[in-house]
């Protein structure tokens, strides 16, 4: 098959993001091309999120939506939904979401696999000359889901997939380093999806980040649970140590021009060792994203997270302001959860309101099937999670807004712009080194240095900058 063309869809993390680019970089190297019309596609990419319910259920409607529009490509489902959507039972007259192939997470780098690749275009290439059905087309390639969840197994019994990236579609690429969670937090299904914890080793990760860091000047380093890097593999140290090996790597010819970022991380991951790997970093961006789900700790310890308190984390942001006196910190909120009561809420928002925070996530509790918080008493109605959630975003705007004024007073700024993220009318939208919304006059800026600019007003959605030029020594990062 000289000839064809490829269509993905993706839903749900960024780690999802970085599966994709490995999948489209693999197929693009064996003669595909990407398209942006699904009925033109020979092969066809669903990948999954099933974070919630909606995520399932957007899975199994792409299946049904594309399969319709492209009736004879070879329509592949992989992701967190896989499982799931394969033991999905439909109600009465509901369409039936068919893939030709379900690849579940622990095998999807199969999709990168160059003789799996050939088995597709093979199988692609006779059912384009019509020359097999399509049962008989597909009956050798391996790709089939067991219902139920992911088999158990043992730490370091399961290898990293074989994914990798040499480039990356948007401004500031993702950098995965691990997969799968056994936390087993009581809201989240992750852990039956993604399954046991595995590392990538130092070596590959530096090596990749060296790779993405020649086109881009700052990349966000990904996992599903980044407290559990190393565990299937101790020889290789926590996470902190794997950022240690990347600085030593890499910061002797990429300090000052460069900067990463952490996708997220729990309160209890910033001990001694964390605080001092990042205040020797030449690298790492002033922020930090931190997954802290409620202020109450009665809420924490249902939702199976009492292994840390608010306290955690403000005595960390205490010691790092140490090093970094200005650093955006951001948080993930549920709010709505089970059995939460208006006290909780309120703990909640004089947390914020108080807390050294300058942004938030807020996400109203979605209730899971099959995670053990779907069946606890005290479930919220709708319409009195969104009152809560909005209630909390209220709070968290006016801490976003202080931040926002407060940086008006920064001489510069060095922005990440990224056309792709949503703009204002005639302004790109960007990222300064606090992770602060900011938008500059719409132009081609380069994706591989950072454009320095000056901060001019506040608007609704961040900071308008003025650019000044395109880098300057340190790239905004506190020196060193």
């Amino acid at each position: 098959m000289h000839s064809w063309h490829f269509f993905c869809d993706t839903f749900g993390c960024k780690v999802n993001q970085y599966e994709t680019e490995s999948v489209r970089e693999a197929w693009t190297a064996r003669g595909g091309s990407e398209c942006s019309d699904p009925s033109g596609a020979d092969i066809i990419l669903v990948n999954s999120c099933a974070i919630t319910s909606r995520g399932e259920r957007d899975a199994r409607n792409a299946l049904v939506r594309l399969r319709r529009e492209a009736p004879e490509a070879i329509l592949i489902l992989t992701g967190c939904a896989a499982r799931l959507v394969a033991s999905f039972v439909p109600r009465k007259h509901a369409p039936v979401p068919s893939a030709d192939l379900i690849i579940v997470p622990e095998h999807k780098d199969l999709l990168t696999d160059p003789d799996y690749i050939g088995k597709l275009l093979d199988a692609a290439g006779r059912l384009r000359g019509k020359q097999e059905s399509r049962n008989d087309a597909l009956r050798e390639i391996e790709g089939s889901a067991l219902p139920g969840p992911m088999p158990r197994t043992s730490p370091g019994t399961r290898a990293y997939p074989k994914l990798e990236i040499r480039g990356y579609r948007r401004v500031r690429p993702v950098l995965k380093v691990e997969d799968g969670c056994t936390h087993r937090c009581t809201y989240c299904i992750v852990p039956q999806t993604r399954g046991m914890y595995v590392s990538r080793s130092p070596e590959e990760t530096s090596a990749e980040a060296d790779r993405l860091f020649r086109d881009h000047a700052e990349i966000m380093i990904s996992g599903i649970n980044l407290g559990q890097y190393g565990r299937d593999r101790p020889e290789w140290g926590t996470f902190w140590d794997l950022l240690a090996h990347i600085e030593k790597e890499l910061a002797p010819s990429w300090a000052g021009r460069r900067r990463f970022r952490i996708s997220s991380l729990e309160p209890s991951q910033l001990k001694d060792r964390a605080l001092s790997v990042l205040a020797a970093s030449r690298l790492a961006a002033p922020h930090l994203h931190i997954s802290l789900q409620h202020a109450s700790q009665r809420i924490l310890r249902r939702m199976g997270r009492r292994h840390y308190s608010v306290d955690t984390l403000l005595r960390a942001v205490e010691k790092i302001h140490g090093f970094w006196p200005v650093m955006g910190l951001g948080c993930d909120i549920i709010v709505g959860f089970p059995g939460e009561e208006e006290r909780d809420v309120e703990e909640l928002c004089r947390f914020l309101q108080d807390s050294p925070m300058t942004y938030a996530h807020v996400f109203p509790y979605s209730r899971r099937p099959g995670t053990p918080a779907a069946s606890f008493p005290g479930q919220i109605p709708r319409a009195e999670k969104l009152a809560r959630a909005a209630a909390v975003r209220g709070v968290v705007a006016e801490k976003a807004r202080a931040f926002w004024e407060s940086q008006l007073e920064r001489g510069v700024m060095a922005i990440i712009p990224d056309a792709e993220a949503g703009s204002l009318p005639g302004l790109v939208h960007g990222v300064n080194e606090f992770y602060v919304p900011c938008f500059l006059p719409a132009a081609d800026y380069p994706r591989d240095r950072f454009t320095m600019a000056r901060p001019v007003r506040l608007c609704a959605k961040g900071i308008v900058c003025e650019p000044l030029g395109e880098t300057q020594p340190g790239g905004g990062l506190p020196p060193r």
